[in-house]
């Protein structure tokens, strides 16, 4: 998600401070380390992003926050990811993500679908799946959006959602990981349309509730499914960008 502030405009280089919102020291040992590894995946996705998608202003820094912090003590979002201008906002704790995910099958009758869904969180996660959260946060920051963040939500809040998703999964997940998530965003939104659908893209987020995970990811799930098989209609992402603009164009 993105949570609003646009402040004077920031050069693109990738030297973002690093600040550590932690409860204690064995928490801040874990983000350094996890930090240590993915640092130089984490640039070279960056430099793509600005390459090829226009990342010119990115945040300022990037907290890596217990989740508790995230969520609780320093804003009201449900989830621990989410950014702005001046930072981004994330977790890399897996085991964290893992129960949030399991979360959207609250409610949910037990059948052999949710089954599969629970064996796949709790089994299938891997910290490339915690990093394609992170890269989903910092591809907000293309240029080639036709929304600001004080914009948020807005029409093509869901292009957008939809887009970043399949932009940090492409470049963090393997092939049979990215495969694997697609797949599972299809069982999830069959599963919960009876609760949650029924509303256009257009109206993303409009019916939420507070707290529901299982509402929250739903939208987030349609809107990437939709942007992937437009993508694949056009043949390219930025053949998607481009029909996004037209789509908007006309509706002004």
């Amino acid at each position: 998600p993105s949570n609003g502030a646009s402040p004077p405009g920031k050069g693109s280089s990738i030297e973002m401070e690093h600040v550590f919102a932690v409860k204690n020291q064995e928490e801040l040992a874990l983000y350094q380390a996890f930090l240590q590894d993915a640092r130089p995946r984490l640039e070279e996705y960056i430099r793509f992003l600005q390459a090829e998608y226009r990342a010119e202003d990115l945040p300022r820094c990037i907290v890596w926050s217990d989740p508790d912090i995230a969520v609780r003590l320093v804003s009201d979002i449900p989830v621990p990811a989410y950014t702005n201008d001046f930072r981004v906002m994330f977790t890399p704790d897996l085991e964290a993500w893992r129960a949030i995910y399991l979360r959207q099958l609250d409610g949910s009758p037990e059948c052999e679908t949710v089954r599969r869904l629970r064996d796949y969180y709790a089994g299938r996660l891997s910290t490339n799946h915690v990093l394609q959260i992170l890269g989903h946060e910092l591809a907000h920051h293309s240029a080639l959006f036709i929304d600001d963040f004080d914009e948020y939500p807005s029409p093509s809040t869901w292009f957008e959602e939809g887009m970043v998703e399949y932009i940090s999964r492409k470049w963090f997940l393997t092939p049979e990981e990215f495969a694997g998530e697609e797949d599972v965003n299809h069982q999830l939104t069959a599963l919960l349309a009876d609760r949650y659908g029924g509303h256009p893209l257009e109206d993303f987020g409009s019916h939420l509730r507070d707290g529901d995970h299982a509402g929250l990811f739903f939208d987030y799930w349609r809107a990437y499914l939709a942007v992937s098989r437009v993508i694949e209609r056009l043949g390219g992402v930025l053949e998607a960008f481009d029909a996004c603009r037209r789509w908007r164009d006309s509706d002004s």
